[in-house]
């Protein structure tokens, strides 16, 4: 197998500031690192991450996957 790091991060733009202020954004990341056997397996390994952090069923709607091989 080999070693691979994730990360996914979803920005979320809360809409919910008074009409003079701007709306504030709100970012929910996770970071997974560990042995898989390729770049899908270490993005679902991460998800499965995402899921213990955040709860199963609030997985991210627009996020950036980040899947990175390690060496050796």
């Amino acid at each position: 197998m080999a070693r691979f790091e994730a990360t996914i991060t979803e920005t979320i733009v809360q809409m919910e500031a008074p009409a003079d202020d701007e709306p504030t954004p709100m970012v929910r990341t996770v970071y997974w690192a560990g042995e898989a056997a390729d770049q899908d397996a270490a993005k679902e390994a991460a998800h499965a991450a995402w899921d213990q952090k955040y709860g199963p069923g609030k997985q991210p709607v627009q996020a950036i996957v980040k899947i990175t091989p390690l060496a050796g």
